[in-house]
């Protein structure tokens, strides 16, 4: 099963800000997608439990926190940090 991976408007304005401050761009901008594509076949096994339905996933150089909707078969990356 496929899922949809969504980033919320902070997601997107974390990795905007992350991106602008990187000496490394490209490696942001692969770490983003490699961290999307890992969540799309399987979300609950790509990352780690948090708590209350929060998951986190490392895809070096970021973490990016979601949550999973399995009825509707999507994923929302809500917030990114830098690791």
């Amino acid at each position: 099963m496929i899922y949809g991976v969504l980033l919320s408007l902070e997601a997107v304005e974390d990795v905007l800000r992350i991106t602008l401050a990187s000496g490394a761009k490209s490696d942001i901008m692969s770490a983003s997608t490699e961290m999307q594509d890992a969540l799309r076949s399987d979300p609950s096994a790509a990352g780690e439990h948090l708590s209350e339905g929060l998951y986190f996933i490392d895809r070096e150089p970021l973490r990016g926190f979601y949550t999973i909707d399995t009825n509707e078969m999507l994923v929302e990356i809500v917030n990114v940090k830098q690791v």
